[in-house]
């Protein structure tokens, strides 16, 4: 398929536990491989013989080789666990109703959308020559990563564990009003709640003209990869690898409209480290040329005096250094990213994590695409991102008083910046984004090679 000809989305016979098998589904979903790290593992893994970390983040063992490593331990899972019934393929084709019941700030939200497949198609780099966009594009850049893991993963199972989370357009909720019919008629599939506190809930959409209704209505959307670019690589690649493979043609996907009012975004913040030459007071000096400073004794009335600057549309940044303060700096003119940024658009220039990046570690501390590039493990590399949920805040102000340099807080970027910069083929600054909360994995599975 040519790129931004036409979205293909179709439904899948996915894998699912069974219920006989598995009678406590919470003990066998998991969050996304790329957040299960160091004792997590181990936790995640101990709830269930079962439970899909076992497959989606196998460890390596002393001993291992080209003939018994971590991906041949999942491979062999995988199979046991089909044989044994564990997992059970449906009969017919589905789309799959997916939706998270959580709490952020006080207020419960519930973000729905669908699980289905989209037909492979690289991303989007510039419009097509003539109609309207179709296709599939990323809105922000990712870290040098290495696929190697995933694509291991995939050549020795054949099939892909988790869904790649996607948001599409769709103002007059015409894919929604479908989904919801089966929210409030039919009982879950799936209904549990997991360690996060988190309600998340699977139903089946059966209806074969329910099917097609949601095909059709896909065919003219654009999608935009909200978590999860390097798995979708990864995909890319394996269609690559086996052409001879339909089911491999294809990339599991959750898709939700972005204007389901349960998509939430929440800021990632910055903890700079290692510069070899920091001067606080240098920093503040140079600050001050191009931003408004406000200092507090603590962090709320600094995280309160961003976000209102944040309703006004303004651009604003925290700033904690351990020198007792609490500082918010309100840029002052926005025109300045004109000549930092003159070869793109207008919509990528006045994004808060543009200017941050280029103006604030770019040219202010030094801190060039190539330092991002270093790494961003603890002890490693010159900035650690910090999602801005939890304890994270108090536990970055603690990395300063520890040792870290300085952390930057932001405010969260708007989805609808997300769409205008995609659209525009352009990719923000990595970790622009987090959308909350992870699909997690383990409610379908899908299998490349049947």
């Amino acid at each position: 398929m040519l790129p931004g000809s036409m979205v293909q989305v179709i439904p899948l016979k996915a894998y699912r536990y069974s219920n006989e098998k598995v009678p406590n589904m919470a003990r066998v979903v998991a969050p996304p491989y790329d957040v299960i790290k160091g004792k997590k593992v181990d936790e995640i893994q101990g709830l269930s013989p079962f439970n899909i970390a076992w497959i989606d983040k196998n460890k390596p063992q002393e001993g291992d080789g080209p003939a018994n490593n971590q991906y041949t331990r999942a491979g062999d899972l995988w199979r046991a666990w089909m044989e044994q019934g564990v997992l059970k393929r449906d009969e017919d084709e589905h789309f799959y109703v997916y939706c998270q019941d959580f709490e952020v700030e006080g207020r419960m939200l519930s973000r729905f959308g669908f699980i289905g497949l989209l037909g492979q198609e690289e991303f989007a780099t510039a419009p097509p020559s003539s109609g309207k966009f179709a296709g599939i594009l990323q809105h922000e850049e990712t870290l040098p990563k290495d696929i190697q893991d995933r694509l291991n993963l995939t050549r020795a199972t054949l099939a892909q564990f988790g869904q790649i989370f996607v948001i599409y357009p769709d103002e007059e909720g015409v894919v929604d009003s479908i989904l919801r019919k089966y929210m409030e008629k039919e009982a879950p599939a799936m209904d549990l709640i997991d360690f996060d506190n988190i309600r998340q809930r699977l139903w089946v959409v059966d209806g074969k003209k329910d099917v097609k209704a949601i095909t059709k209505a896909m065919k003219d959307k654009y999608v935009i990869v909200a978590d999860g670019h390097h798995r979708y690589k990864t995909s890319l690649a394996m269609a690559k690898e086996h052409p001879e493979l339909k089911a491999a043609q294809y990339t599991m996907m959750c898709f939700v409209n972005m204007a389901n009012p349960g998509l939430v975004i929440l800021p990632t913040h910055r903890l700079v480290q290692n510069l070899e030459f920091f001067s606080k007071q240098e920093l503040m000096s140079r600050l001050a040329e191009h931003f408004e400073v406000q200092s507090f004794q603590d962090k709320e009335p600094m995280f309160e005096a961003m976000d209102g600057i944040f309703k006004q549309g303004k651009h604003a940044f925290g700033l904690f250094m351990n020198d007792g303060k609490f500082y918010c700096l309100t840029l002052k003119d926005v025109t300045v990213m004109d000549k930092l940024l003159p070869e793109r658009s207008s919509q990528l220039r006045q994004l808060d994590v543009s200017i941050l990046h280029v103006l604030v570690l770019d040219r202010l501390l030094g801190i060039d695409k190539a330092k991002l590039a270093q790494g961003t493990m603890t002890g490693g590399g010159y900035v650690v991102y910090i999602k801005g949920i939890g304890d994270a805040v108090d536990e970055a102000v603690q990395s300063v008083k520890d040792g870290a340099q300085a952390c930057l807080f932001m405010n969260p970027t708007r989805i609808e910046e997300v769409g205008s910069v995609a659209t525009n083929f352009e990719c923000m600054p990595q970790k622009s984004t987090f959308f909350h909360p992870k699909v997690w994995t383990g409610f379908a599975i899908h299998r490349l090679d049947k």
